[in-house]
Formats: C-alpha cells, structure tokens, sequence
C-alpha cells in the first residue's frame, strides 16, 4: 500500500529509513510524480500515515537523518519502479509540461537563429527604447521583448548547458509544486533579469541563465524558510553554481567561452532568493512536501 510521493528520493530515503528504524517495513517505488513509500503491511497504515504528519511538520529533525545513517542504506536502498519505467522515460518524466515545452521553444528558437538570424534576432531581442521596432510598432507595444532574450542561445554549448540545468530546476519546481509556481517565479526572474541585462548592454544579449539561477535562488532560500516544502537543494549543485558565478567575475569564463553576462547571473539569482524568502514565508507551516497517495 503506497503510503505518500515525495517529488525527491533523499526525503523519501529519510522517512522510509525512520519507519525500518520503528519496524514498520516498506521500500521505494518511483514513478513520474517522484518516489513513494509503499508499506509492506497494510495493517501499518495509521501508525506509518501518523508519523508522516509528525515528519511533515518537522522533516529537519535529526532523528530522521540520523536512522538513514545508522542503516547504512542512504545511498544503497534500491527504487523499484511502479511501472517497469525505462531510464530514457524516467528522465523524460522528471520534467513536467512547462519545462518540456520551454525546452521545445528554446531549441526552436536556436534554430531559427541559425537559419534566419537577423530576422529571428529582430524580433525576439530586448527593446531599445530610443528606437522603433523592427515591425514599425513602438518598442513598449511589443511586450514579448521584454521576456523573449531569455529564449535566444548562441552556440551549442550555450543552449545545452542552460537547458540542462533548466530541466533539473524547473523540473523541480514543477513537480514539486506546480506549473504555475514555476511560471510565475520564471516570468518575473526573466522581467529582472532581462532589464537588468539591457541597461548593460544593451539589446543585443541572450539566454536562460539569468532564469535558471534565478531558480537556482529560489530552491535554495525557500525550503530555508518553509520547512513543508517538497524539496531540498543539494549542496553540491548550490556551491558550483555559486563557484561559477564567482569564477565569471574574474574574466577567465570570458576568455574561454565568449562573454557571459554576470549581470544577468546575479540579478536572477538576488530575485530568485527574494522570491523564495517571500513566497517560502506565505507559506509557511503548509504541508506541501510530500504528497498523499
């Protein structure tokens, strides 16, 4: 009997190891929502629904953590997959609607740019406000460029970089939240990181990046401040992302991969955290972490 879905693995690790811990058996089960519990024993349902609640409400105590390191099986427990899933279709699933389809335009977008350059990039580049459009429509009128460079990437590297990360974050988000949610954050991380950006350069830039830190940004600082949330940010991805945005400002990323544009990095990532901080505390004390099956 499938107990609860967590939409990442460590968390559901933790709380299956707790229930091993208490002699209440189960294993994991994934499935395109993220991992489940599935109890061994029906007749342990209330007793494993009852601490669920007491976890929900307190999923950093250190019992719980403590009983996957006095396991052992943190790192060794097997995920049975619900529906003999392949690994390709397992990855696929990892990403919801709108992170396939932000994908979809993105690689869209980058062909265009190599067949129609200057007509794509025309049409898709952030505003210059002392200019009219390349329609003839006044600049202000033409509300996608103030969201569409985020889609724009200029070489192979570029796009595949940004849209991996893309895909794991907002792949997150949306299956630990909502498309909406993601929606939402990423819009308003595109409208600040874009102007950021333009009063820099200028029109002529591009890319995902400042987005994906600005998510990178919001995974790191909301689960902080809403303990119910439905994910945690490994430490390891947070420290590189930083480590690389520290690296840009030294120049080297410059010399050896084109100009990057740490404005855009910077001002995701701020406007990420403060979304996080805000939204992590209106929030708070809502069970939103694992889902009931």
């Amino acid at each position: 009997m499938k107990l609860v879905t967590f939409p990442e693995k460590r968390l559901a690790l933790a709380f299956s190891d707790y229930l091993r811990s208490i002699g209440i058996a189960s294993h994991l089960e994934q499935s395109g929502e993220g991992v489940g519990i599935v109890l061994q024993n029906q007749q342990d349902f209330l007793p494993a629904r009852a601490e669920l609640d007491i976890f929900l409400a307190a999923p950093d105590n250190p019992k719980y953590w403590q009983a996957s390191w006095q396991s052992g099986q943190a790192q060794a427990e097997p995920v049975y997959e619900s529906s003999g899933v392949s690994a390709i279709s397992g990855w696929w699933r990892r990403a919801g609607v709108l992170t396939r389809a932000v994908t979809l335009l993105c690689l869209l977008v980058f062909a265009g740019l190599n067949l129609l350059p200057e007509f794509v990039f025309g049409v898709l580049r952030y505003p210059a406000v002392d200019a009219l459009a390349d329609t003839g429509l006044q600049w202000g009128l033409q509300w996608w460029r103030l969201l569409t460079p985020a889609l724009m990437h200029f070489s192979v590297m570029h796009i595949a970089f940004n849209l991996l990360w893309w895909w794991e974050l907002g792949g997150l988000i949306e299956r630990g939240q909502s498309a909406w949610r993601l929606l939402g954050i990423s819009v308003v991380i595109a409208l600040v990181s874009n102007a950021a950006q333009g009063l820099q350069y200028g029109p002529n830039f591009g890319g995902l990046s400042g987005v994906i830190y600005g998510l990178l940004g919001y995974l790191w600082i909301y689960p902080l401040l809403n303990p119910a949330a439905g994910f945690r940010l490994r430490k390891e991805i947070l420290w590189f992302m930083i480590g690389w945005l520290a690296i840009g400002y030294t120049g080297l990323l410059d010399v050896l991969f084109g100009p990057v544009s740490n404005v855009g990095h910077l001002s995701g990532l701020l406007t990420g955290m403060a979304l996080g901080g805000a939204i992590g505390l209106v929030n708070r004390g809502q069970v939103t972490r694992g889902r009931m099956a």
